[in-house]
């Protein structure tokens, strides 16, 4: 005779496990619950979230500056390190201290040089620019009634339109944009602010440039500390393909820009030279800016800086924009053909569309600073997928390469192996089922005769 309590067991057993559907039920309201509070309060943590960014934007500004400035670092270090090391007992901490020192130099003059510039002529075209602006409007409206002559229903219709159009553009222009202008440029407030903090970033930027072996040290030794050796090394493989990506790619990018930006004023200078443009020469430093600035977006940076420059000398004149359309058209061929793949080769390991679905998903949520580092942000991110799937597959014994699941190839249950299957359409029309219905019936017809 069977005991009780295993029978008890037994029932048990076979029944369903409503301990553990009532703890996922149980799970789920909670989880609701939290995620219904978390959307009431994210305003509140949003702001929350700000006024932690606005206090941590000295070490931001550090971070970033130390990190665009790390190669010219290493480069200085590794030329300095051995002579002082041979000459001096603390020469390797020397060598930190003046490679560090040397490089913000370095980063400071560059700026400053840029700054002292570019930023005089800038204020200046930008001002000429708000200034001739009702003339320039005049000239569109003569052009545009000497074209439509013939036309005089259409260009009275035109006309009224423009004129509208006219009057909103200068009044936007006078009783908005130039009042933000000049009080952006005269803001005491904000620029203290913004200097103050750029002031102690560079100083931050300073103590990471000098002790970023020790913090490279004391983040290993907490990998180690929280995983296993296995799951750390493969934490700091991660780490090292990040900062590989976005390093060569930021770098890589802002080169590039920079020297798109030298062309295109360079070319616009000698288009002035050869009475091909007659806007001012202010004009080609600003037009030089904007493609510069832009160019480091991928993909639709050439757009996105042409556009506004093409407009802008389309109110000058609407020959000279075609002529400027043509020439940023040959620029862009060169930086993407030629130049970009030169600085910046494959850094990123990305098609053209996962690059485009990148600059419009992180462009959408994090406006121009997403479009400038969506790319390797998108790649580090896909990489981890592909490494997980990778990882997956081959815990199931499967194949991992991608070239072996093109084609209608299956993979077979108890091989693993790839088998080419033959699919037939099922019937659609009246007329094909009658004909499947029949096959099927003189097939069973035929396998009971066979019986």
């Amino acid at each position: 005779m069977q005991d009780p309590d295993q029978q008890n067991k037994i029932k048990f057993r076979d029944r369903p496990h409503y301990f553990q559907w009532g703890l996922t039920a149980f799970c789920v309201i909670v989880l609701s619950v939290i995620v219904v509070f978390l959307l009431q309060w994210l305003p509140g943590i949003w702001k929350v979230f700000k006024k932690l960014l606005r206090i941590l934007s000295p070490f931001i500004y550090g971070f970033v500056m130390a990190y665009l400035l790390m190669p010219v670092f290493n480069g200085l270090y590794r030329r300095l390190q051995p002579r002082l090391s041979q000459r001096m007992k603390n020469g390797t901490r020397i060598a930190k201290g003046l490679s560090s020192i040397l490089t913000l130099l370095i980063g400071i003059a560059v700026v400053g040089i840029l700054l002292w510039m570019v930023l005089p002529q800038l204020v200046v075209s930008i001002f000429s620019l708000l200034e001739s602006m009702d003339s320039y409007l005049d000239e569109i409206s003569g052009w545009v009634a000497a074209l439509l002559k013939d036309n005089p229903v259409i260009e009275r219709n035109f006309m009224q339109i423009y004129d509208q159009f006219s009057r909103q553009v200068i009044d936007w222009v006078q009783n908005i944009a130039l009042p933000q202008l000049v009080a952006l440029m005269t803001g005491v407030v904000t620029t203290v602010s913004v200097l103050m903090d750029l002031l102690i970033g560079v100083i931050i930027a300073l103590y990471i440039l000098n002790s970023k072996d020790t913090f490279c040290a004391q983040a290993k030794k907490l990998t180690y500390s929280l995983f296993s050796v296995r799951r750390a090394n493969r934490i700091m493989s991660r780490v090292n393909y990040i900062h590989r990506v976005f390093g060569g790619f930021i770098t890589g990018k802002l080169i590039d820009s920079l020297i798109i930006g030298v062309i295109c004023f360079v070319g616009l200078r000698m288009m002035i030279g050869f009475g091909l443009m007659t806007m001012d020469q202010s004009f080609a430093l600003l037009i030089s800016v904007i493609i510069g600035v832009t160019n480091i977006i991928p993909f639709f940076g050439p757009f996105i800086g042409a556009i506004p420059s093409t407009i802008l000398i389309m109110v000058i004149s609407p020959v000279q924009a075609l002529y400027f359309v043509i020439f940023i058209l040959a620029l862009q061929q060169f930086d993407g053909n030629i130049l970009g793949p030169k600085i910046l080769g494959n850094s990123t390991g990305l098609s053209s569309f996962w690059v485009m679905f990148a600059i419009l998903l992180f462009g959408g949520v994090f406006g121009f600073a997403g479009m400038a580092v969506g790319v390797p942000l998108f790649a580090v991110l896909y990489s981890m997928v592909t490494e997980g799937i990778n990882y997956l597959l081959e815990k199931r014994g499967l194949s991992q390469d991608t070239n072996d699941y093109r084609g209608k190839s299956r993979i077979d249950p108890e091989t693993h192996h790839f088998v080419e299957v033959r699919e037939e359409a099922p019937p659609v029309s009246a007329k094909e089922r009658r004909r499947a219905a029949e096959k099927a019936r003189a097939a069973q017809q035929e396998e009971k005769k066979k019986d």
